[in-house]
């Protein structure tokens, strides 16, 4: 069986802020939906629903407009995962505000576009619910790039991802990280009911209510304010500090760009703590700090050399 591929990686820190004003997220609250005739999209974003509306008997759609809603507003984007029988397909609730172009054959897709940036957001914001099926983790992320001479390079990452069942409207933050001093001119968001290549049926996220933020992260609602990490280029270590609001397991991850896991700690318990990863014998690259709290995962991106 195909699946489509809905692992994306995004990462995470904080930036400079211009002060050229603030960038716009198209329809952050969800309330106005574009209809298609036989499916609606939430306006100013791109779904999976046009390429599964256009199969014959067997189309539906994974992204929706629910009445399930966070704050003063009356929608919010509900994306479910769901699977598609002919061709034989498991498909996440995914929108962007970019541009998405699916494949249905060979269930693949492209992500493209986006909106324009004016500035250097630390933080993307916003509230969600969550039903996962089968041990499913969502994913929502933003991507920063900047077109030089023709070519789109990558200037901040940001993500957030969970595996708990969220019954309530609860508050998520994205720390971004930006990897290039040159401002940004592009933004995509992506928001994804299963963030996995393995899927379970019936996974639901509920989306509303996004923001960009331009803190440090002091706030201690914000579960990503509690993480610092310092790379000591002297000793070859990467130094993590924690604080959370709460004691929970934790879990710290050195993984190279192939994916492989080259160092791991596994503190334990822990609400404050410190913890440092050698990297002295390993070779020189792009390396992705993943940190694993309460389910939660918060990553960043450094390039370490000898």
């Amino acid at each position: 069986m195909m699946k489509i591929k809905a692992a994306v990686c995004f990462f995470l820190v904080m930036g400079t802020i211009l002060l050229q004003g603030q960038t716009v997220i198209p329809n952050p609250g969800f309330e106005n939906w574009t209809s298609f005739g036989n499916y609606s999209d939430p306006t100013g974003w791109d779904t999976p629903n046009e390429e599964l509306m256009s199969i014959p008997f067997f189309g539906f759609t994974v992204v929706s407009k629910s009445t399930d809603h966070h704050g003063t507003g009356s929608f919010s984007a509900k994306l479910e995962t769901k699977h598609l029988t002919i061709p034989p397909l498991d498909i996440p609730g995914f929108m962007t505000c970019g541009k998405l172009t699916i494949d249905i054959g060979t269930g693949s897709f492209v992500l493209s576009g986006g909106v324009p940036v004016v500035d250097i957001p630390t933080h993307l914001k916003g509230y969600y619910k969550y039903s996962p099926k089968g041990g499913d983790s969502c994913a929502i992320g933003i991507l920063l790039t900047k077109t030089i001479a023709g070519i789109q390079d990558t200037i901040g990452f940001g993500s957030f991802s969970t595996k708990d069942t969220v019954a309530d409207w609860t508050p998520f933050s994205a720390w971004i990280d930006y990897t290039s001093t040159t401002p940004p001119d592009t933004m995509n968001i992506i928001a994804l009911s299963t963030a996995q290549e393995v899927m379970t049926i019936g996974t639901i996220l509920y989306v509303d209510d996004l923001y960009l933020d331009y803190t440090v992260g002091t706030d201690k609602k914000d579960p990503s304010a509690g993480i610092n990490v310092y790379n000591d280029r002297e000793t070859k270590r990467l130094m993590v500090f924690l604080d959370f609001e709460d004691p929970e397991t934790t879990t710290i991850k050195l993984i190279n760009m192939t994916g492989q896991e080259v160092s791991a700690l596994h503190p334990g318990v822990v609400k404050t703590d410190r913890q440092a990863i050698r990297y002295e014998q390993m070779p020189q690259g792009v390396y992705i700090l993943e940190i694993l709290h309460h389910n939660k995962v918060f990553s960043k991106k450094f390039f370490l050399n000898q």
